[in-house]
């Protein structure tokens, strides 16, 4: 098939060579003699011209091939250290030899018959693609294994591709997640997986163990959170276990669990009371059984900092509506913070709520500079101005707080994504029309262990419903959805927020989050204060947190086990002018570890970029601390300006004593069947069922189209005519004496 590329209009091109074709024959007719040789010469300068004209319609011939693409079967293989356990060796045969007798079934010739098969090995880490093969030659090694982590990676890598199946072979102990309810996620393609041992094959050492703590970090004074522990164990025979929470190391706290005789995990929640500032350590411990032999996993311990946030906050809102009325009386009833709320009254003139002093709602850099966070209610983009914008963009960039509490004209056409905040705004499009209704809403799994909504459990449990919605809308990388209502057409985000710069956003995609306030048992559970109260205490940052120079430091996990290794990150910023800042030298940032037994340690800590869990990187300093010491380890950056020293805040990191990958415990058949449930896959109790069914899988190929093209003018042949033609031509006329 031929086509043509030319991007000038046909009819141009043939008006430019019917021009040339007549100069060409009114010139040989004025000037030529009508003979032979002047005959030829008006023949090989009309074959050019058709020639050149055809060169510049540009064509080319288009060649369709299609292919056949077999579909994929992926294998995954679990290679950490648990795979070589065996319920009585000598007996029966360990799991890693369960798997490679699994892999020499006929199944496996069947299937590569038919589709490609991709083999990957997994354990801390998801490994490279090899050859089937290639497995009876590795050996189960891992100190840990990142289950759902590699599957969720393997489901990524083949997105829209042909994948006729995917077999997990493991023993489903995942040493990272702390809950197995992650294994009814959806599943993009059917699992198969299999009992890698006999049921009830094990007799198992009576032991219990804390598996990991959950609790908000941060905290503001007065608060009340809570803090859930995990308990697993197994060999119990019915034995209660009570577990202590202790405060300082003066117990306070302490609850009765049960975990069955099999073995299992059980969650305990505790309530904490906040009454003071300052650093606490909470641990829990659980006793040990009287047959138990190993007690070093029966204590946990974490670090929790209450603040005391009397933050300064401005409002400025549109014309007055629901929201702005409630929104002001929560803000005023809050003691932690000194509020100033602008709303827009008639003529335009705004009426001021607080003590406003010299303050406008004008939002230059200088009253900025007085506040913490600024909540910009229904404004659209010519209302905020794209000066204010400015300013605000620069307000969030070096550590204050925004709110977006939106609205029909914050997030309408002309709205805020019109102005120069779409840069830090949580979501990148939403609906301009808002959805009207009676929407549930409930946390997201990011919302559930959020600060802002870390106080009374029960209470957001059941949360009340909206009457409105922005749907549709589209997160920004590195944002998260704290809470979302539920919609016909699925979960929808309702609270959406980010870190900026040094700052944090919060948007809110509603216009009735007043209703929380009316709600049947507003008078006692008080949601909307609540909400308002958490957020914002988790929005303010402490004067240190504003001084002009600060220092952050983070750790990218807040548990590990004994001989691994964690990355601790700082970060050192300035809130001076930028040739001030060019002035001053690069500081030297230490980090302090103190150990669990009260030991310090300095570490200097290196120059590097430093990327967060959204993706964005910045410049920085860190290190890689191997732990060889079990417990609670505090950590925190140092550094020193001009003879005054700076202490980020502190960060704590428990190191737990073994990896449970040596620990002789069961497969968790509980998981394997879950994922083959919710993938519309199978789970297979013995290798002859797993083989009949592999090998009676039906297969559909995939065709794909491939175009390529081929010019039919810049070719050696097409550029030789032409410049033969033109040799001719000039010696015609030179032979003829010619002009």
């Amino acid at each position: 098939m031929i086509i043509y590329e030319h991007q000038v209009p046909s009819l141009f091109i043939f008006v430019a060579l019917g021009i040339a074709a007549a100069v060409a024959i009114i010139s040989a007719w004025w000037y030529l003699k009508i003979n032979i040789p002047s005959i030829i010469l008006i023949i090989i300068r009309l074959i050019f011209l058709i020639l050149l004209g055809w060169c510049m319609f540009l064509p080319e011939k288009k060649e369709v091939q299609t292919h056949m693409l077999k579909p994929r079967f992926v294998i995954a293989v679990d290679t950490s250290k648990s795979m070589s356990l065996s319920p009585r060796p000598g007996v029966i045969s360990n799991r890693w030899d369960d798997v490679i007798s699994i892999l020499n079934q006929p199944w496996k010739n069947v299937i590569s018959a038919e589709c490609d098969i991709d083999v990957y090995t997994f354990s801390s880490e998801l490994g490279p693609k090899i050859d089937i093969e290639n497995v009876p030659a590795l050996s189960p090694e891992g100190n840990s294994t990142l289950l759902r982590e590699s599957l969720q990676k393997l489901m990524d890598r083949y997105q829209g591709q042909n994948v006729t199946g995917f077999l997990l072979l493991t023993d489903g102990l995942d040493t990272k997640e702390a809950y197995d309810d992650w294994a009814n996620e959806p599943w993009a393609w059917p699992v198969y997986t299999i009992s890698l041992e006999p049921p009830d094959a094990w007799e198992v050492e009576g032991d219990l163990r804390v598996d990991t703590i959950k609790t908000p970090r941060r905290v503001t004074v007065q608060w009340t959170t809570e803090l859930k522990a995990v308990i697993s164990g197994q060999g119990t025979k019915g034995q209660p276990a009570n577990v202590q929470l202790f405060k300082n190391g003066r117990l306070i706290q302490e609850i009765p669990t049960q975990i069955p005789t099999e073995g299992g995990s059980r969650e305990v929640s505790f309530q904490l009371e906040h009454p003071e500032v300052g650093v606490f350590t909470y641990m829990i411990y659980v006793p040990p059984l009287p047959n138990e032999s190993s007690t070093n996993d029966n204590t946990y311990s974490v670090s929790v900092q209450v603040v005391d946030a009397r933050n300064r906050i401005m409002y400025v809102e549109g014309h007055p509506r629901w929201e702005s009325k409630y929104l002001t009386r929560a803000l005023q009833a809050n003691a932690n913070i000194t509020p100033i709320c602008f709303i827009r009254g008639p003529g335009g003139k705004f009426l001021t709520y607080g003590p406003r002093g010299s303050l406008t709602p004008d939002l230059t850099d200088e009253q900025l500079a007085a506040m913490k966070i600024i909540i910009i209610g229904n404004l659209d983009a010519n209302e905020l101005g794209e000066e204010r914008a400015q300013n605000l963009l620069k307000f969030v960039e070096v550590g204050g707080s925004l709110v977006l509490l939106g609205g029909s004209r914050a997030w309408g056409e002309n709205g805020l994504l019109k102005t120069s905040l779409k840069k830090l705004l949580p979501v990148k499009k939403v609906s301009i029309t808002p959805e009207e209704g009676k929407f549930a809403v409930t946390l997201t799994d990011s919302g559930s262990g959020h600060p802002a909504f870390a106080g009374d459990p029960e209470l957001w449990r059941v949360i009340p419903p909206v009457l409105s919605l922005f749907p549709n809308a589209s997160i920004s990388a590195g944002a998260e959805a704290l809470v979302a209502a539920q919609t016909p057409e699925g979960a929808q985000p309702l609270v959406v927020v980010q870190r900026y710069g040094q700052g944090k956003v919060v948007a809110i995609l509603t216009d009735s989050l007043w209703r929380w306030q009316l709600s049947p048992n507003a008078n006692k559970t008080k949601p909307y204060q609540r909400f308002w109260d958490q957020l914002l205490s988790w929005l303010s940052p402490t004067e240190k947190e504003l001084a002009p120079e600060q220092l952050e430091i983070f750790a990218d996990r807040e548990q590990l086990y004994l001989g691994e290794e964690i990355s601790l990150s700082a970060r050192y910023g300035r809130k001076t002018d930028a040739e001030n800042a060019q002035n001053q030298q690069e500081p030297v940032v230490n980090c302090m570890i103190k150990t669990p037994d009260n030991r310090t340690i300095p570490f200097p800590m290196a120059k590097q970029n430093v990327t967060t869990a959204g993706g964005k990187a910045f410049p920085g300093y860190g290190i890689k601390f191997k732990a060889e010491q079990p417990g609670l380890h505090k950590a925190a950056a140092t550094t020193d300006i001009g003879g005054k020293k700076i202490t980020s805040d502190e960060i704590s990191f428990f190191v737990k004593p073994f990896t449970p990958e040596s620990m002789p415990r069961p497969v968790n058949t509980a998981v394997l069947k879950a994922i083959s449930r919710q993938s519309g896959g199978k789970f297979f109790e013995s290798l002859e069922d797993l083989n009949n069914t592999l090998s009676s899988l039906s297969f559909a190929s995939r065709e794909e189209e491939s175009v390529s093209y081929i010019s039919l003018w810049q070719t050696v042949l097409i550029i030789s005519c032409l410049l033969t033609l033109l040799s001719i031509e000039w010696a015609i006329r030179k032979w003829r004496n010619m002009p």
